[in-house]
């Protein structure tokens, strides 16, 4: 895919509205030829999506490099969207990690993730035998959010409630990353249970 990387200030692609990270779909152009008092329009288009670099400028050169009269260059396209990503820390209690064994660990969540979910499937264990279960999902779900609390959405009404009393925790089951498709570093603690001899 060829993606634009760069735009000329005040130049014509600027002026059309084309980004950074722009990738050129179809390009038609469309010119008028006149015979005597015959005007024919002749309409070109030359696909070039999902082509690299050279094919793309390949597709380009078959247009001549002179159109005649009244020209009009129409370029098709996409604009490629990156998803926002939430950088977390996970910190373990360090009774939970074997000797040697870094008890932070590191990973990458898309916005609109649920916490709970994207925290079991990158391997994180949740595992606070002294924890309540929840009520929502029957698990020990209970986080403690030390850094990018914004960056998740507003706990509910029920939340509020439970957590009063530690105005970090969340219940993981019930929180999504990248509220309002925010991107950011949150930092947290689980099993917290197992942090009181740390």
């Amino acid at each position: 895919v060829t993606v634009v990387t760069a735009v000329t200030e005040g130049g014509n692609a600027a002026r059309a509205g084309i980004i950074p990270g722009d990738s050129i779909a179809k390009v038609t152009v469309t010119s008028v030829e006149r015979n005597g008092i015959v005007e024919e329009v002749i309409q070109r288009e030359q696909e070039c999506e999902c082509r690299d670099f050279d094919a793309t400028i390949e597709a380009l050169s078959v247009f001549p490099g002179e159109i005649s009269d009244t020209p009009q260059l129409i370029l098709g396209i996409k604009r490629l969207r990156r998803w926002p990503k939430i950088q977390m820390i996970v910190e373990y209690p360090k009774s939970q990690c074997a000797p040697g064994v870094s008890n932070i660990k590191e990973i990458e969540l898309f916005a609109g993730e649920n916490l709970q979910r994207a925290m079991l499937n990158r391997g994180i264990v949740m595992d606070d035998p002294e924890g309540g279960k929840c009520d929502f999902c029957g698990n020990k779900c209970v986080v403690s959010v030390s850094r990018g609390m914004t960056l998740l959405n507003p706990r509910s009404l029920t939340e509020e409630k439970l957590m009063k009393n530690n105005p970090t925790a969340r219940l993981a089951c019930k929180a999504v990353v990248g509220y309002n498709m925010q991107e950011g570093d949150v930092r947290l603690r689980v099993n917290l249970n197992q942090w009181k001899d740390n």
